[in-house]
This record gives structure tokens, C-alpha cells and sequence, in this order.
């Protein structure tokens, strides 16, 4: 059974934003704002995640669902998750696997989302959730 932190390090979170946005604007992409729920959504992901020293997106409910909960009317999902010993290393890693790519540049997605627990030998287990709202219809 994995070890896992109690308290989230959140300062690693707000750090892999920061590295996210340096990747997509020098790309000439807009940054992504990280919201408070869907992080609250990745953290709770991460510590499963860590709780049972797996990675990958089926631990329980479908990202669709857990991301729809924290923000109703999400029209585009996407979620990366990964284990690494530090946030650099989890992030060149992703970079370079297509699919994670696609969703860290993606130019539709407007929201993130970024827990990272520590477990067992000090891995960080890390789950980032993008999102993109809905745009609400206006009244004629």
C-alpha cells in the first residue's frame, strides 16, 4: 500500500501551469487559467492514483464525468496523467508522446486543472484536466 501526502503540494501545481503556458505561448497559443474545481478534480484523481500505484484515465468514473461534475456545461475534455520523480520531467515526457501533446497545445482549451500527490519513493503522481466551457446562447 503507497504512502500518500495529505496535504497537496500546490505550489507544484501553480509551477506546472506556469510550464504549460511557457510551452503553449511559445507556440503563440493563449494560456490556459487553472481553476480551483478541476484542480480539486485532478488532486482527488492523484491521490487515487497514488493510493493504488496506478496511472492511467479508468480508475473509476470517466473523465468526462468527473470534469462535467466540477464544471457543468464543459463542451471539450481532455486529461494527461503521469509519474515522475519532478514536474520538469513529467512534462518533457509528455511533450513527447503525441497524444499528451495534443491536449497540453491544444488550441480549444481554455481551462486546466493540476493535482499532484506524493506517494511511495517520492513520485509525484500528477493528473492535468483541460477543459473548455460551453458558450452560453444569447437571448434574442
Amino acid at each position: 500500500m503507497s504512502t500518500v501526502a495529505v496535504a497537496p503540494p500546490e505550489p507544484l501545481e501553480h509551477d506546472m501551469a506556469e510550464l504549460i503556458n511557457i510551452e503553449r505561448q511559445a507556440r503563440g497559443l493563449v494560456p490556459l487559467r487553472l481553476d480551483d474545481e478541476l484542480s480539486d478534480v485532478a488532486r482527488s484523481y492523484s491521490q487515487r492514483m497514488a493510493a493504488t500505484d496506478q496511472v492511467h484515465h479508468r480508475l473509476d468514473r470517466p473523465m468526462e464525468e468527473r470534469i462535467e461534475k466540477a464544471l457543468p456545461g464543459t463542451c471539450l475534455f481532455g486529461e494527461n496523467v503521469s509519474k515522475h520523480t519532478s514536474i520538469d520531467y513529467s512534462l518533457g515526457d509528455l511533450m513527447l508522446s503525441d497524444g499528451h501533446r495534443k491536449n497540453l497545445l491544444h488550441p480549444d482549451y481554455t481551462v486546466v486543472g493540476i493535482g499532484i500527490v506524493k506517494g511511495e519513493g517520492d513520485y509525484l503522481y500528477i493528473t492535468q484536466e483541460f477543459a473548455r466551457p460551453c458558450e452560453r446562447r444569447r437571448r434574442r
